[in-house]
């Protein structure tokens, strides 16, 4: 199978993971050619008329099986509406598959999805998306078809499963990692999440004190310890007997950033405010703790932190280990190739779900975790 990656990024080095999962998959057999065409950095060289011209060029010459557009969801990108047509009518037309990764509102508030995300999905044949639920129903109401749950993973490229050995020293009883939004605007969701997100932040700063430790940008608190480097979040959780994610950008369905991922594989206890019914992709009061409200985190952490310490890391360890086995970015990858080479074959999606615990139920799953077009 070949396959045009067209990565949201300037440089392939924005998105080591995806670009090393492709890699694998080609090492492994199932992808034959493979080219990485990071999309924002041709088009701020050559323009949008050139790079679609580019890549129905690059079609017509190599007949690739499959055109994934990644993220293609930059507020002001070109409609590339002629790009696919003119790659529809090619000799050998390949599949159109994109995806979303980000948590734009799924009701009235702002953001909206950018139109040229609406548009790029009514035109692929295949839309992943890290939210399902009324995020899904949405897209359809737009007109896309054939929408798949695929949650975030882990970047394999720049962390990796981690544990925590008996003389691991810690900073901090908590730490928390991520910025404050400066929206003013209450018809934003980004308004409200700031909201939450500060009262998340006042609640665990006035219980742990000087041993909770936040990380990010905009706080203005004497306890922040400002932003950090992303390739150094894991040595930051680590930091902390345990690790708090932040509150939820989105509820859709399923919807959890990648930071979740990275929390988990850093060996440390990983407390979660939970959506709906992403306790199936990770298992509550193993992999991740949930809880309902940012009112009962405090009272979750305080259990954790007197817990037996050797038994409560090593299960963090094997939770850890569990995200690098099943949950990062090659993973993805290679469910988005394999799902897309059975509609190559057959005309008609078979979905496997890898991501799912093994105690889910996939039958009953499949319809929150799919939006399909009848066949």
């Amino acid at each position: 199978m070949n396959v045009l990656f067209l990565s949201q990024g300037s440089d392939v080095s924005d998105h080591p993971g995806w670009h090393d999962g492709m890699l694998r998959l080609q090492r492994e057999g199932m992808v034959n050619a493979y080219d990485n065409i990071p999309y924002l950095g041709f088009a701020a060289e050559n323009g949008w008329d050139r790079f679609y011209d580019y890549i129905v060029d690059k079609c017509n010459s190599l007949a690739y099986d499959v055109v994934y557009f990644q993220y293609f969801h930059r507020k002001g990108t070109p409609s590339p509406r002629e790009c696919v047509q003119r790659l529809r009518q090619l000799d050998k037309a390949p599949l159109i598959i994109t995806s979303a990764g980000d948590p734009f509102s799924d009701n009235l508030l702002k953001p909206d999805y950018p139109q040229d995300f609406k548009e790029i999905s009514r035109l692929a044949d295949i839309t992943f998306s890290t939210q399902m639920g009324k995020a899904a129903d949405k897209m359809v109401r737009w007109g896309a078809k054939n929408i798949i749950y695929m949650p975030n993973g882990m970047c394999q490229k720049r962390f990796n499963a981690l544990g925590v050995e008996a003389n691991h020293t810690f900073d901090f009883d908590v730490v928390f990692v991520g910025s404050r939004n400066n929206s003013k605007n209450p018809g934003s969701k980004y308004f409200w999440a700031t909201r939450d997100r500060e009262e998340l932040v006042k609640k665990l700063s006035k219980h742990y004190g000087r041993n909770f430790g936040l990380f990010g940008h905009n706080w203005d608190t004497k306890i922040s310890h400002g932003p950090i480097p992303f390739s150094e979040q894991q040595n930051t959780f680590r930091r902390g007997r345990v690790v708090v994610g932040g509150n939820p950008y989105s509820y859709s369905d399923y919807y959890t950033s990648n930071r979740a991922f990275f929390e988990v594989a850093s060996g440390i206890p990983t407390v979660e405010l939970k959506v709906p019914r992403i306790g199936n992709v990770l298992r509550n009061n193993d992999h991740v703790y949930w809880v309902d409200s940012i009112g009962g985190i405090t009272d979750r952490i305080d259990r954790l932190l007197d817990e037996d310490a050797s038994q409560l890391y090593q299960k963090s360890s094997l939770a850890a280990q569990y995200i690098e086995d099943r949950h990062t970015q090659y993973h993805r990858m290679k469910f988005k190739m394999v799902v897309s080479k059975h509609y190559i074959e057959h005309k008609n999606l078979k979905i496997d779900f890898p991501y799912f615990l093994d105690e889910v139920d996939i039958i009953e799953e499949h319809k929150f975790a799919t939006r399909l077009k009848a066949e």
